[in-house]
């Protein structure tokens, strides 16, 4: 399972909910497990799960296409 990491520009629960949002679009419910407000605030980052490399790759073409890499970046 290909997991994606995501940093999020200050710790913004706004641009997290947005990338989240992303996530769960393309992969589905079981892409945004793990991914609490509690987990952005100690990290800076979320984790998102995908089942194949597809799903993976078609996540981060969103997100490099729906948010400025200044807000959230895959590292």
């Amino acid at each position: 399972m290909p997991d994606v990491k995501v940093t999020i520009h200050n710790k913004d629960r706004k641009i997290g909910a947005m990338v989240k949002a992303l996530a769960f679009e393309v992969g589905g419910p079981k892409s945004v497990t793990g991914t609490s407000k509690e987990f952005l605030e100690e990290n800076g980052f979320y984790i998102f799960h995908f089942s194949s490399q597809e799903y993976a790759a078609e996540f981060m073409e969103a997100l490099a296409q729906y948010l400025p890499g200044l807000l959230a970046t895959t590292k």
